[in-house]
């Protein structure tokens, strides 16, 4: 399958907005907020196995194999 530009252009990209993200300074350097200001756990925990499994901060690596 190839993609064209038009289908890579994330500026057409729309999402609804809730909540927020926020750096912290525990283990985990970001937190996702939902819309009541409640923590996502389920993010929580992604990051927090993706900072156990020693990757960087800043990678942008594929999350298959963490389920």
């Amino acid at each position: 399958m190839e993609l064209n530009e038009q289908s890579r252009d994330v500026r057409a990209i729309q999402l609804s907005r809730w909540g927020r993200v926020a750096t912290d300074p525990g283990v985990v350097p970001w937190l996702v907020f939902d819309e009541e200001g409640k923590v996502v756990l389920p993010v929580r925990s992604f990051l927090s196995d993706f900072i156990v499994r020693d990757n960087r901060t800043g990678s942008v690596r594929n999350a298959k194999g963490l389920q």
